[in-house]
């Protein structure tokens, strides 16, 4: 048996209406669905934020800051770290790492400090950290220090003061990991490696990226450069007992030639020979 039933248009016009608020609802529940799945999603006092997964910290306006527990911070993600300058004293910090994970380790430039986040640059690289006791030197600025850790995953380390040596008389040499500067006019040195052991050398200086030209093992000559700057920082890394490195600064002449004496008469040229022929 069949049933026709007949609608009137006001009841049509209603489930119409009905319908489509069905399906504005359904759709904005797949989407937060979607945000829950595919993304960080988080309501705080600064309203609605999406974070993508792997996002630049430093592009939020309130990132997740950091505090230590003695000498170590640790969190899950990214987010900021802040040590005043009457605290560091732009004495230079190591990074330990002591997690499984990874983190990206970035500083904010002095000029970009207290700027908005859609109003800073990029702040410098100074190291990935993958494994457990990988180290990373910071050197901080005439200012406050602004550590951003970047990171999906659980992380942990240490931070403290490092030990570093001097350079003083343009020569430094060793067999086992080190952490030197130099301060001088010079822009560049010889790096020498003797034995089996690795050779990794990283140069930074202050204000400027993390530079590691050198990643050997083996034998080494190398001459490496850097920009002209108050204090250049060598971190080395190398295998005690498998090999021994040096650092030989080419340093600048410190004093003018003398001049000649004017009573004193100038010797006779001496001759030059070339192919075979002899010229005065």
């Amino acid at each position: 048996m069949s049933m026709n039933v007949t609608v009137s248009s006001t009841a049509r016009r209603r489930i119409r209406a009905f319908s489509v608020w069905v399906w504005v609802l359904g759709g904005l529940v797949l989407g937060v669905g979607a945000l829950n799945t595919y993304a960080d999603v988080g309501v705080g006092d600064g309203g609605f934020a999406l974070l993508d997964a792997g996002a630049n910290p430093w592009d939020i306006d309130e990132p997740p800051v950091f505090e230590a527990v003695g000498s170590t911070y640790s969190g899950e993600g990214s987010g900021l770290i802040r040590i005043p300058l009457e605290e560091h004293s732009q004495e230079p910090y190591l990074v330990h790492f002591v997690s499984d994970g990874y983190v990206d380790i970035f500083v904010t430039r002095a000029e970009d400090l207290g700027r908005p986040a859609d109003d800073r640059g990029y702040p410098d690289s100074v190291a990935y950290l993958y494994s457990p006791g990988d180290e990373a030197l910071v050197l901080p600025a005439e200012a406050d220090l602004e550590l951003w850790v970047r990171s999906d995953d659980p992380w942990e380390f240490t931070l403290q003061k490092a030990d570093v040596a001097e350079i003083t008389d343009g020569f430094a040499s060793g067999t086992d990991n080190n952490i030197l500067v130099y301060r001088g006019d010079a822009v560049s040195a010889r790096f020498v490696h003797k034995g089996d052991g690795v050779f990794f050398v990283t140069i930074q200086t202050t204000g400027g990226d993390s530079d590691q030209p050198i990643i050997e093992s083996g034998d080494v000559d190398q001459r490496q450069s850097w920009d002209p700057t108050d204090a250049v920082y060598f971190t080395i890394e190398a295998d005690d007992g498998r090999g021994a490195w040096s650092i030989d600064i080419d340093e600048l002449a410190t004093e003018a030639p003398a001049e000649p004496d004017p009573d004193t008469a100038s010797p006779e040229p001496a001759a030059l020979t070339t192919r075979g022929n002899t010229l005065r």
